[in-house]
């Protein structure tokens, strides 16, 4: 079975021993485990127009519209803060 685990929390947390507690035992029953930690990427769960580029079209907000056109310009969702961060 493939089994992909996410973690939203400190990796020291309660939710971070639950993270690795279910890791180690699917990995021991012979199960493909893929992991991927948000909190250490920084994630915020709150979508808003900090997260896009300026888009071309200015007379409305589109929310999928200007996460696509973000995507397409950086690759990235991220915070445009967080993203100018990384690259440097």
């Amino acid at each position: 079975m493939k089994v992909f685990a996410v973690l939203a929390h400190e990796r020291q947390s309660f939710d971070g021993a639950l993270f690795r507690t279910a890791i180690e035992t699917f990995s021991a029953a012979g199960h493909e485990v893929r992991t991927s930690d948000l909190h250490a990427m920084r994630f915020d769960p709150v979508s808003d127009g900090t997260i896009s580029s300026p888009s071309r079209v200015r007379t409305i907000f589109k929310q999928q519209i200007e996460e696509m056109h973000s995507l397409a310009e950086r690759g990235s969702l991220a915070r445009r803060s967080t993203f100018l961060q990384h690259r440097e």
